[in-house]
């Protein structure tokens, strides 16, 4: 009824039903498509380079794609089976050690984070906490609005492929330190350069 007294018709073709049980597990109206269909499993980091996150990764026979991000490097897992998010949190944490990383799974809408440390699963970390917190190429992903795909397209030379061989990861790997260790010296030889007086002396 409406508010004046007169009987709402229902638009041609719309019926109730006459069975409401089933109702309870239908998907919020909106909530369709990828972002809540597909599973996603990834490993948030604080290592700074992608293609060391992608080698680290491959290296450790976990596969998928990465992205540099300003916080660290973010992988998105080919494998999202049962145990696939414990099992990548647990060996790419031992490969850092030292700083905890996030192990993220969103399986049919729902995001959930756990932390870890050298190979050890810590606390489950609130999904809007942490996604608060991260680079907006993070929520996106995460939340399903974009895919890996698309995010490539508009980050060049930001993403990197975490499915080579473990000999090429670890190729990888020693190219990477060894740029590393020429770019430390190179600071340390301009900061020398630059110093008027490299002794440590301080005039008068």
């Amino acid at each position: 009824m409406s508010q004046d007294g007169t009987r709402d018709e229902l638009p041609e073709g719309v019926e109730i039903p006459d069975d409401l049980s089933g109702l309870d597990a239908a998907k919020p109206a909106g909530e369709t498509g990828r972002h809540v269909e597909e599973d996603t499993v990834a490993i948030f980091t604080p290592i700074q380079n992608g293609r060391v996150l992608a080698a680290v990764c491959a290296l450790q026979g976990v596969h998928g794609r990465c992205i540099e991000t300003s916080a660290g490097a973010f992988a998105v897992l080919d494998d999202t089976s049962a145990g696939a998010t414990d099992e990548a949190g647990r060996v790419v944490s031992v490969f850092v050690k030292q700083q905890p990383i996030l192990a993220m799974e969103r399986r049919a809408g729902q995001i959930t984070i756990h932390r870890w440390l050298a190979g050890v699963k810590g606390e489950k970390v609130a999904p809007g906490f942490a996604l608060d917190e991260a680079p907006g190429v993070i929520t996106t992903l995460m939340s399903g609005v974009q895919t890996m795909d698309e995010i490539a397209m508009t980050h060049p030379g930001k993403v990197f492929e975490a499915r080579m061989s473990k000999f090429q990861a670890f190729r990888e790997l020693r190219a990477a330190s060894k740029d590393a260790k020429r770019a430390y010296r190179a600071q340390q030889e301009n900061k020398r350069n630059s110093d008027p007086n490299p002794d440590g002396s301080s005039e008068d």
